[in-house]
């Protein structure tokens, strides 16, 4: 249904993890949320998840695939971790898009670790948004280790592409160690922060694949993102990556986004038996 998630959150305390939620079948229906936090949600998390493929002219609203609509206390706290999100388009209306829209939460947000691919929006006024948050002047917002990668705007890369969109100058953003690539337009909407990288393009970020149907946006060898991010320490599991990998047990420092594909030694690849012969 419209503005209702696939997945409706309404209580405290609940956590969403390890779930695939394919859209890809919904262009045609009014569908236009993966998850819903509706309610206070004080210390919800949504950790580990990929959230994928939605097109189609959902309605009223564009595609907000992880949506708060309630403000919630100002010491109330939200986690959304090692999450992926792509390929969310509104394809045949005039609409937004946006992959994690947290604009009216009012309490406290950790955006940590999550890796955003190919948000569409239409009509030229329209923002394509990685993030969105901060609309509430109580609000904090904490975001780390993030990677937003392809932005569009009526089919092309336009002002209103915005990787991270702080709503209201009175909120609390802190932000730093997050990429935002070549395609974010205007300085307020890209990656902050002294450790940020900003204006990178889908070459440097280098996921494993970003062919259409057969994405796979792990981090390839030579990625700008490897050791890039900064250690989070272990609360809500966030040092956790998307294919269950503790991230300090690989012994580099933390990757951007959802993937941790550095390991000791160089990066991540297939594993192998060494033979000695004594």
């Amino acid at each position: 249904g419209h503005n209702l998630g696939i997945i409706d959150v309404n209580i405290d305390n609940f956590i969403v993890e390890w779930i695939e939620i394919d859209l890809g079948g919904l262009d045609s229906a009014n569908t236009n949320t993966a998850i819903r936090l509706a309610g206070t949600n004080d210390d919800n998390i949504v950790r580990n998840n990929i959230i994928h493929d939605k097109g189609g002219n959902p309605g009223g609203t564009g595609p907000l695939m992880i949506r708060g609509v309630g403000a919630g206390a100002s010491t109330d706290t939200i986690s959304i971790l090692n999450n992926i999100i792509y390929n969310v388009e509104e394809t045949t209306g005039s609409d937004v898009a946006a992959a994690i829209y947290m604009v009216f939460w009012g309490g406290i947000l950790n955006c940590y670790n999550n890796t955003v691919y190919n948000i569409a929006s239409s009509g030229t006024d329209k923002s394509a948004w990685g993030f969105i948050f901060g609309n509430v002047a109580a609000s904090v917002t904490n975001l780390k280790n993030n990677i937003v990668s392809v932005l569009v705007v009526d089919g092309t890369q336009a002002t209103y592409a915005r990787a991270y969109h702080k709503f209201a100058g009175g909120s609390t953003l802190n932000s730093d160690y997050n990429l935002s690539d070549d395609t974010t337009t205007g300085a307020a909407y890209k990656a902050t922060g002294a450790n940020s990288l900003i204006d990178k393009t889908l070459a440097q970020i280098a996921f494993v694949s970003t062919t259409g149907g057969s994405e796979d946006l792990h981090l390839d060898t030579g990625s700008v993102c490897l050791e890039a991010g900064v250690d989070l320490g272990t609360t809500n599991e966030v040092n956790i990556d998307i294919d269950g990998v503790d991230r300090d047990a690989t012994g580099v420092t933390w990757d951007m986004g959802a993937d941790q594909a550095s390991v000791l030694g160089g990066s991540a690849g297939t594993a192998f038996i060494m033979f000695l012969d004594t």
